[in-house]
């Protein structure tokens, strides 16, 4: 009987690590999106039809786009980033992020999973990335990466007329949709 117990707890620990590790680009509870009007809204608040602030990377514009579906995840797995104006972000750490050499994240690897992104680099300390303000979008040095072992729901967003060239404005940074 105890051993039944204990191939059962393995079974379910590895069904949920494969789960979590399969997952794909997720952004922590209490992420602020900033929506079509510019103000910003936690992530998990946002609703379907709600319009938020996409950046296409092609044109180098902002646009209006609608949520046309949210995906929520308990994740255990996370990485938070810090950029040296003190802005963090905690995602997955396949969560595609626009850099100054193109789409970058801490995995490219399981980030390429997603055929969307077939060109990704390894972000890293010292990297640049795209950083949003209301008046300006500049370059901001990353100054830590920390990984996040903890269980937190996570979020993930869809748009409408979702391309490989478009980001939302999370805490600032931009970074991919699934």
């Amino acid at each position: 009987m105890m051993r039944i117990k204990i191939t059962f707890l393995v079974l379910v620990s590895f069904l949920l690590i494969g789960t979590n590790l399969n997952a794909q680009s997720s952004l922590a509870a209490g992420t602020q999106i900033v929506m079509a009007d510019e103000s910003k809204k936690k992530i998990e608040e946002i609703a379907v039809g709600d319009e938020i602030l996409v950046f296409n990377a092609k044109d180098k514009v902002y646009e209006e786009r609608e949520v046309t579906k949210i995906n929520k995840v308990m994740m255990n797995r996370l990485v938070r980033v810090t950029l040296e104006n003190g802005v963090q972000l905690i995602m997955t750490v396949e969560h595609p992020i626009l850099a100054e050499k193109g789409w970058a994240s801490i995995d490219p690897n399981q980030t390429m999973i997603n055929k969307k992104y077939q060109q990704v680099a390894r972000y890293n300390l010292g990297e640049f990335t795209l950083f949003y303000n209301v008046t300006t979008t500049d370059y901001v040095e990353v100054n830590i990466i920390q990984g996040i072992l903890d269980p937190i729901n996570t979020y993930s967003l869809e748009v409408e007329d979702n391309t490989e060239n478009d980001a939302i404005v999370a805490n600032g940074f931009l970074v991919g949709l699934n």
